[in-house]
């Protein structure tokens, strides 16, 4: 129900008014539905994932900065070697994305919405043609999903970056396997571009992660509305039910 990779040729155009990297990213949840967000990641995803460069022409672009990251970063890491304690969990070893999502940030501990969340079953959802080969998995519940866009006046504007942010609950009394949240805007706005989904790789029962998905909408966006559809794979057999937003766009 979504796809990643980078874009070339016809893409370029993306690429280059996006100019960004989008990753999704997957925090624990401790101490109920409401509880705050551990420093561990849950499943296949280690730290922020990132997702595919978008655009190879805004790739060309960044190529030269990034170089001289990666020395100033490897040039950095080898003095922490003789600064840093062991116990500092520092890694020293240049393995993992470095960068950090604020769990604790307002965008988190906040209650702003954009829009309000309606929530279906599959079948009577907008995405009920993609879900028809898939049956209804009760166990799997979505919560306290929420639109945040990046100034917070209530719509996604031209170049704004937004973040849909929702739980993922396992209600049932079984571990499950291979889940995938999933995000998609069902209007067919080529205007906006979605993080590449994660793959989780288990939830024990009555046990839950936190969900970040980027929401990125380049300088060609039109006033009207998006509509984002919130949901999660169990494997290729199962999904929970569907919860919407509408979100209003603006040049």
């Amino acid at each position: 129900m979504s796809s990643c990779g980078t874009y070339t040729g016809a893409g370029a155009y993306t690429g280059s008014s996006l100019g960004a990297i989008l990753g999704s990213a997957i925090g624990g949840i401790s101490s109920g539905p409401r509880g705050s967000d551990i420093g561990t990641i849950v499943g296949m995803a280690g730290g922020a994932i990132v997702g595919g460069a978008i655009g190879n022409a805004a790739d060309k672009a960044r190529q030269s900065d990034y170089d001289k990251y990666r020395k100033a970063r490897a040039a950095r890491k080898q003095q922490q070697q003789t600064d840093v304690p062991a116990e500092s969990g520092f890694d020293a070893t240049n393995s993992g994305d470095d960068r950090i999502y604020d769990f604790n940030g307002s965008d988190y501990t906040g209650n702003y919405s954009a829009g309000q969340a309606v929530t279906n079953l599959p079948s009577s959802s907008s995405v009920e043609n993609i879900a028809s080969g898939y049956t209804y998995a009760p166990s799997i519940v979505v919560r306290n999903a929420r639109f945040v866009d990046d100034n917070q006046d209530n719509a996604l504007s031209r170049g704004e970056l937004g973040k849909l942010i929702f739980e993922v609950y396992n209600e049932g009394s079984e571990t499950l396997y291979d889940i995938q949240p999933s995000v998609v805007e069902v209007t067919g706005n080529k205007h906006i571009v979605i993080s590449p989904s994660i793959h989780v790789e288990q939830i024990a029962p009555h046990q839950g992660i936190r969900y970040t998905a980027l929401v990125k909408a380049d300088n060609r966006l039109r006033d009207g509305t998006a509509r984002f559809c919130v949901s999660v794979l169990h494997g290729n057999e199962a999904i929970s039910k569907v919860t919407e937003f509408t979100i209003r766009t603006r040049k």
